[in-house]
């Protein structure tokens, strides 16, 4: 079986490309997957530099999510046959390889014709942004939300979606061009923090009373801005920490009343109810093109590393694929 392995946390040349390893066999509850196509994300990165917040145990095959074809059903498993085409969630690893376990609840049969590259790039973004604006956020209509990276995977993601719930939302980003690009998927605000200082940009905008609702996956280097432009009883919602892991002053947080909440994909991934309702809820609106997933590029598995650099040096909009098994 091919696979990109880390032996151990390290840059770039930490993944290793291997033809040698062998095929996994599922365990109880378990499915096989014979990979399509792999998810790029940006924990991937974390965990091959030594950086994820839950150590892993190396060596490991990197990725969380992919699309492929049901290969083989370990022992009680039901309601998926062979062969079938699915979406899944791995977790933190086992994804960037020609076959991959997944627990058979993180399993995801596909509409009929949905492109399979599509079908690799949805899962962890989208249901990310799923729980970070309704299961944490609680978003509801008329709310300012300000979503960071905007222009990113799952900045695209929970852009639409909150503009779609009739939220009102303001975008960072770091160019023009992917300001434009938030702008053309649903927000109404674009701030480029390059140029401008994105929390008092944010309470200008909403007349001086502040967001509602922060989607913040950049972490540290956000918390002077986030607290300038949240409003009162307002909620900062962390998924991600591309720049550190934050720190919030409770007295700062007690001045305006507001909250601090961290949201973690495998906890939604966890609760059958609200996993099944954030697949019903998006996968429909993918499928037949009134959700936009933009995919920035499709790089082959060998080119894990290249998919890396781009990723790390913010060089993408949208999401990165590895092409592993396309047919």
């Amino acid at each position: 079986m091919r696979a990109i392995v880390v032996d151990g946390p390290g840059g770039l040349e930490a993944l290793s490309y291997r033809t040698d390893l062998e095929t996994p066999q599922p365990g109880p509850g378990q499915v096989r997957v014979r990979t399509a196509y792999a998810g790029v994300n940006f924990f991937d990165t974390l965990i091959r530099s030594g950086r994820y917040g839950r150590k892993p145990k190396y060596p490991i095959i990197l990725g969380g999510e992919l699309s492929g074809w049901v290969d083989a059903l370990g022992e009680g498993v039901e309601g998926l046959s062979i062969g079938q085409p699915v979406s899944a969630l791995t977790g933190d690893s086992g994804c960037y390889a020609d076959f991959a376990l997944a627990p058979a609840g993180s399993v995801i049969p596909i509409p009929d014709g949905m492109d399979m590259k599509l079908a690799a790039a949805w899962p962890l973004q989208w249901l990310t942004a799923w729980g970070v604006l309704y299961a944490s956020g609680k978003a509801r209509s008329g709310d300012w939300v300000l979503v960071h990276a905007a222009a990113g995977g799952v900045g695209q993601a929970l852009t639409q979606m909150a503009s779609r719930s009739g939220c009102r939302v303001i975008a960072t980003a770091g160019s023009q061009e992917k300001c434009d690009f938030a702008l053309a998927h649903g927000a109404e605000f674009a701030i480029n923090y390059r140029e401008k200082e994105f929390g008092r940009e944010a309470r200008a905008i909403t007349g001086g009373r502040g967001v509602d609702i922060i989607c913040d996956s950049v972490g540290a280097a956000n918390v002077i801005g986030n607290l300038r432009a949240i409003c009162f009883f307002g909620l900062i919602v962390v998924f991600g920490y591309a720049s550190g892991e934050p720190e919030y002053d409770e007295r700062l947080l007690w001045g305006r009343s507001c909250g601090v909440a961290m949201n973690g994909l495998y906890h939604l991934v966890e609760r059958t109810e609200l996993l099944s309702r954030g697949v019903s809820e998006m996968l429909p609106g993918l499928s037949d093109g009134s959700f936009r997933l933009h995919i920035h590029s499709v790089q082959p598995l060998a080119e894990a590393a290249q998919a890396h650099a781009a990723l790390e040096g913010r060089e993408t909009i949208g999401k990165l694929l590895l092409e592993v098994n396309p047919a």
